[in-house]
């Protein structure tokens, strides 16, 4: 078997990635029998470039928080059918394990959280850190991958696969990176359909997230997807991501997109971001409460002396609270559904 080329003597992307940490890697380079080119390009990160004419490049990337392991775990089963020929490559797919030291460790980050470097911010930080470097390379490479691309590519996407600690009224959700000027096209509403995703929310401004990067600097098409709960490695339930399996399968396998389920999928935009801004800080939302809890107009969120922060005129709902954030920072999102 191919993987046993590129991944030896590990079993798999995951079983090398963790196990090569530390280790710099010269690229390896294959083509398979199809015609289909493999570069491994270092730990975690894999190319596949189709002989024939393609139209799209996909960056289709998870472990950015290392402990979120059932996308680890897809990506890895699609790599491993890749290399085996099992499944048809009919588009460009950059593939990425984001941090093999939190995967290591099994926690959301070691040092520093990788998914607040993208977009040159990994610049402002400790360069000594491993994910601060990991970030500067994940750039380099996704940077790379798009300025080869042949002619004839024309749409980049990009999925970052993530689950979630807390539970969630919705269970699958993306947030679309927000980009001035540019409207979600219903094709992509129709993926996240496909992919058993109901919920998109709409960011409304700049970030500095891997999927932010990829849309802000390379106008690609990208999601951080939030696709089910946090479990350890070998814990997961694959079952239950059978629709993201399935519809990045497809992309890469060159079925075409289309807008026929688009209209199943709700959106949402942010109103207000809950900023921690003291010590005195005082937040009125249970540290067990679910992501996408509606509020009712008028309850309080937040209060800071005299300042305070209360649901409108129309119910508000909740994600990523979190009291225990760092003054200064962001202990959660309001929102408002769309339409």
């Amino acid at each position: 078997m191919m993987n046993s080329f590129f991944f030896s003597p590990h079993k798999n992307i995951i079983k090398h990635t963790m196990a090569c940490a530390d280790e710099t890697l010269e690229p390896r380079h294959d083509i398979l029998s199809a015609g289909t080119e493999v570069t491994f390009l270092d730990v975690g990160v894999i190319k596949f470039e189709p002989n024939t004419a393609c139209d799209t490049s996909l960056v289709i990337s998870c472990g950015v928080h290392g402990n979120e392991t059932a996308p680890i775990e897809i990506v890895s089963q699609i790599i491993d059918d890749l290399l085996a020929e099992d499944a048809k490559c009919a588009q460009r797919v950059l593939f990425i394990l984001g941090n093999p030291w939190s995967m290591i460790a099994a926690e959301r980050f070691v040092d520093v959280n990788m998914n607040r470097l993208f977009c040159g911010d990994w610049q402002q930080q400790d360069l000594s850190l491993k994910e601060v470097k990991r970030a500067a390379k994940l750039e380099a490479y996704v940077a790379n991958f798009f300025a080869e691309e042949p002619v004839t590519v024309k749409q980049r996407y990009h999925y970052d696969c993530h689950t979630a600690i807390r539970d969630s009224a919705r269970e699958r959700f993306g947030l679309y990176p927000f980009v001035p000027g540019r409207e979600l096209p219903a094709e992509q509403k129709s993926f996240l359909a496909c992919a058993d995703i109901d919920t998109v929310l709409l960011q409304q401004k700049e970030a500095n997230t891997f999927s932010s990067f990829t849309s802000l600097k390379h106008g690609a098409e990208s999601f951080t997807l939030e696709l089910g709960k946090v479990k350890p490695f070998g814990e997961n339930d694959l079952s239950r991501f059978n629709g993201i399996d399935q519809a990045l399968r497809g992309l890469i396998e060159g079925k075409p997109l289309n807008a026929e389920h688009a209209d199943s999928v709700d959106e949402f935009e942010v109103c207000h971001s809950v900023i921690k801004t003291s010590d005195n800080w005082v937040f009125d939302v249970a540290d067990d409460v679910a992501n996408f809890t509606d509020f009712a107009p008028g309850t309080r969120i937040w209060q800071d002396g005299e300042t305070e922060y209360r649901v409108g005129a129309e119910p508000e709902y909740i994600v990523f609270p979190n009291r225990q954030v760092p003054v200064g920072q962001r202990a959660g999102l309001m929102l408002k559904k769309k339409g």
